[in-house]
């Protein structure tokens, strides 16, 4: 009987009205005009690596990503960039992407209660193995879009799709 009433109690107040509040964050979405500008950026990435501009793109990534560094980081991390897309371009035995065969949109998603910042994640096709790349925009206080985030990974698609920070939107939402 003694462990009877702890039990109640528990779920008397799990149930109460007075107990934990419920937030679900509206879902605002980006304007037509700031996913326009992040597609374009994506588009001219990909294409860019498509024509092996890697300098163009590791530039813009710069300019984009590092623009408060010290001139000596946006040195070094330009010349990251440019040095892991050349590796990606290289193809077998080098890497196992080579030359960018095509790219499609596999994900879009927004941050919960704000429609100024959102991801857009992509696969690109290569020789061997597949690529996915992420990019996170920010719509600043004048709706200029900008790369506040980038990265690419070579995990399996499923996988990398399947974490909690790519679940995250779906799961608020649901």
């Amino acid at each position: 009987m003694k462990s009877v009433i702890p039990v109640a109690l528990i779920a008397l107040l799990a149930t109460s009205p007075s107990g934990a509040q419920e937030f679900k964050a509206e879902l605002k979405t980006p304007s037509a005009s700031a996913l326009a500008a992040a597609r374009k950026m994506c588009t001219e990435l990909f294409e860019n690596l498509k024509a092996g501009k890697t300098q163009e793109i590791a530039d813009w990534l710069q300019a984009q990503i590092g623009y408060l560094d010290s001139e000596a980081n946006k040195i070094t991390n330009r010349n990251k960039y440019k040095s892991q897309l050349d590796v990606v371009l290289a193809g077998p035995p080098a890497s196992p992407y080579g030359k960018v065969d095509g790219y499609d949109l596999i994900d879009e998603a927004y941050l919960p209660g704000t429609n100024r910042y959102f991801r857009f994640v992509y696969m690109s096709y290569h020789q061997k193995a597949p690529l996915i790349w992420e990019f996170r925009f920010y719509v600043g206080p004048s709706s200029q879009v900008s790369l506040n985030s980038f990265a690419f990974s070579d995990k399996n698609p499923f996988e990398y799709m399947s974490t909690s920070d790519m679940r995250l939107p779906s799961w608020v939402h649901e």
